[in-house]
């Protein structure tokens, strides 16, 4: 569908398009990325993106979706961590919308800023939630997002920081333009 027919559809319909596309591209980019290096995802970007342009209900469904979805593709596939992870990604989403939806300018490091928190507060959220779930300490978990250990001779990986500098970097590097060129097409 080009950009004019994606125009004459009715505005809940284009919202629905929009939570479809960006859902459907979350989860392929999670599941084609989750071989590479770790956290080094755009979930967290792509729930925001979502949140802002198509507002915080559409931000919510993308990052809930593109969660879910994904976990039934990827190595470990969905078990009680989909439900937190797609809570949390959710939340993502609609903070982003709630920040920023009527927002009509973007300063790239406000994004960078507020996209490095968001997923920061998923990374965090995530860990004490398996933290309770599968009953180990929830400080290790917070700490071992941003503390690499040496654990059996093998160097740790922070795995936190990296989401959260992944988020921030494509907020600020592709963020603006990106919110300005699919606000034509969905506005």
């Amino acid at each position: 569908m080009d950009h004019a027919g994606v125009q004459r559809l009715p505005g809940k319909t284009r919202l629905l398009v929009l939570v479809a596309c960006f859902s459907a591209l979350n989860a392929a980019l999670r599941v084609a990325l989750a071989a590479g290096p770790p956290n080094v995802k755009p979930t967290a970007f792509l729930a925001i993106i979502g949140g802002i342009v198509g507002g915080p209900v559409a931000g919510f469904a993308i990052g809930w979706l593109s969660m879910t979805i994904s976990d039934f593709f990827t190595p470990y596939g969905p078990g009680p961590w989909t439900i937190e992870t797609s809570a949390g990604m959710a939340i993502v989403g609609l903070l982003g919308g709630l920040i920023w939806h009527h927002a009509n300018s973007f300063k790239r490091w406000k994004l960078a800023a507020g996209g490095f928190l968001l997923a920061m507060l998923f990374d965090i959220g995530t860990s004490i939630a398996d933290a309770l779930v599968f009953s180990y300490p929830w400080i290790g978990a917070v700490l071992n997002l941003y503390i690499p250990f040496a654990a059996a001779g093998v160097i740790g990986y922070p795995f936190g920081l990296v989401h959260e500098l992944t988020t921030a970097i494509l907020l600020a590097a592709i963020g603006p333009s990106l919110i300005s060129r699919i606000r034509r097409i969905y506005h």
